[in-house]
């Protein structure tokens, strides 16, 4: 059976394998746990992801996150045969009326005394109802696509109580966790560029962890496209002539889940696939177009194209509540597009972390980690990528700027400034994992691969526990209060202490668990090339020469 090996520095040395290279113990482990076995890995990832969500699920006030209320309540109403409810008139066809029982809909009054006063501790609030007595209660997200709350409401059906609430929040969680998860698995089995594991933790602000982790369809939004993301590029850029069926079955997942999330997640669909068309090139369309699983999946992408649309228009579902920052009568057309663009700073903020009713800003360095981290990727990647590509990545920059604003301008007049930072994120997240794909194509941080994951890593696990510390605490004792606030009067579920070492722990575990994959990927690629296998080997006889050539590796020995 024939091979094509790529070109790579030959292993001089046994010093020159993964294990001898590192010496250490823990790398060893590593080695002989998870290569190889992407089930295994793919399970690890799932759990340490899922943590990671459910601290923000456990840290953060019931309903204390952008319209969880209303969410809840139609989660809480779908799953009970409500799809949508009875339009109720007003101003706006968004919303809708719908019978559920009372403790699901009592989270409007719950957060007024510290929605938007962030020196006040969650304390104040009332006591949350327990009452299971069917009432009428409105939602104004009751138009929203459905599958979203068809699978979150189901714990409320399991329970009828403040628990139920924490479970539908904890089911967003899993969601959201196993599409990080196979945006990682995608990149760890099919790709040799793993550094873009480090793209994806990028990707992932504690903006993305903290919508992840409470009932808002942001989350899965965002998670689906990281995952559309990640897996598209590997895709185009590594398997576009002979597309594993694996691989192509992530892409086609996230591509549908995306779709289903919210009203404007079709736009996003078809940017992001868009795109990485136009950075793979005509090669990797025609060759992708071509392979069985994926004329297999255009129906089913079709079908849940349609149904979206469909369901959109119908629905109405882009109708919202007029709730939005107003716009003076009578501002000019141009002075209107400043004033709206003079929000890009605000949204851009947002995306990377803010919390709460947007009330809860990250500390400093939260920001200032990230802001480093996107500008050294793209610095990066500008000084050493194509003509073409660096002209997609400034594309793709702009639109990230630029779409927001003509969006909130179209609605100004009607509904006023109603844009948030979440909104845009779907398509912002490919910048700083297009950037890391690109850079890793050239090569150019490849003597420097394992310190620039190691870094980025450690500097992000510091932001991610400085940002959930701080969000914590301002719901505690407020953001004015006291820097020990362990004891404050308002405590989470665990307790403090618990969230608290629980997220250092789960963040290291992640952190560490990206470190020690792209620690084993660039020491197996320095030790020998990695065979492509030909068209006519199946993807079992690839799996199964790759679990054999990593056993090789690991014992110090090189493949014959």
């Amino acid at each position: 059976m024939s091979r094509v090996t790529t070109p790579g520095p030959p292993a001089e040395s046994p010093a020159d394998v993964p294990v001898t290279d590192t010496g250490r113990k823990h790398h060893r482990l590593y080695v002989r746990n998870f290569a190889g076995r992407p089930g295994r890995f793919l399970a690890v990832c799932l759990a340490v992801t899922f943590v990671n969500f459910a601290v923000w699920s456990v840290a953060t006030p019931l309903f204390a996150s952008p319209d969880e209320p209303a969410h809840v309540v139609h989660a809480a109403a779908a799953v009970r045969g409500e799809i949508v409810g009875r339009t109720v008139k007003s101003s706006s066809n968004a919303m809708t009326r719908v019978s559920i029982p009372e403790v699901f809909a009592a989270g409007y009054p719950y957060t007024t005394c510290f929605m938007g006063h962030d020196t006040v501790p969650a304390s104040c609030a009332p006591a949350l109802s327990t009452s299971t007595k069917v009432v009428r209660t409105a939602t104004y997200v009751g138009r929203y696509p459905p599958l979203y709350y068809l699978m979150v409401g189901l714990p409320s059906l399991v329970t009828v109580s403040t628990l139920g609430i924490y479970l539908m929040r904890l089911m967003s969680a899993l969601l959201d966790a196993s599409l990080v998860s196979l945006a990682l698995l995608s990149i760890a089995v099919w790709s040799r560029r793993r550094l873009l594991l480090v793209g994806v933790m990028i990707a992932a602000t504690p903006t993305v962890w903290f919508f992840g982790g409470v009932v808002n369809p942001s989350g899965f939004e965002i998670c689906a496209a990281i995952c559309l993301w990640s897996s598209g590029l590997v895709l185009v850029l590594e398997h576009a002539d002979h597309p594993p069926p694996g691989l192509v079955t992530i892409v086609v997942v996230a591509m549908a889940a995306l779709l289903l999330a919210r009203p404007l997640s079709p736009l996003w669909d078809a940017i992001i696939v868009g795109l990485l068309a136009l950075l793979g090139g005509r090669r990797a369309v025609v060759g992708i177009s071509r392979s069985r699983v994926t004329r297999w999946s255009i129906g089913p992408l079709i079908a849940c194209c349609l149904f979206t649309v469909a369901w959109v228009i119908s629905q109405h579902s882009l109708d919202l509540v007029p709730a939005g920052v107003p716009v003076p009568a009578g501002e000019t057309r141009l002075h209107l597009v400043a004033v709206i663009f003079g929000y890009t700073g605000t949204w851009i903020q947002q995306m990377i972390g803010v919390f709460g009713w947007l009330d809860t800003f990250s500390p400093l360095v939260t920001y200032l980690v990230w802001f480093a981290m996107i500008g050294f990727v793209l610095g990066l990647a500008f000084a050493s990528a194509k003509g073409r590509h660096v002209g997609l990545l400034i594309f793709l920059g702009l639109a990230v700027l630029l779409i927001p604003v003509v969006i909130a301008y179209s609605q100004s007049h009607r509904l006023g400034v109603v844009w948030q930072g979440r909104d845009i994120l779907p398509v912002a997240v490919g910048l700083p994992l297009t950037a890391v794909a690109l850079l890793e194509q050239t090569e150019i941080v490849r003597p420097w691969r394992l310190r620039v994951a190691a870094t980025l890593c450690l500097g992000m696990g510091v932001a991610d526990v400085a940002a959930f510390v701080e969000a914590l605490r301002r719901y505690t004792v407020g953001v004015a209060g006291p820097l020990n606030f362990l004891s404050g009067p308002w405590q989470p579920p665990l307790g403090s202490l618990g969230v608290v070492v629980c997220c250092c722990v789960f963040v290291v575990l992640l952190m560490t668990l990206v470190t020690q994959e792209v620690r084993y990927s660039a020491a197996l690629i320095g030790a020998h090339p990695r065979p492509i296998p030909s068209p006519r080997d199946s993807s079992q006889e690839a799996l199964r020469r790759d679990r054999c050539r990593r056993g090789l590796v690991l014992r110090g020995r090189r493949p014959s």
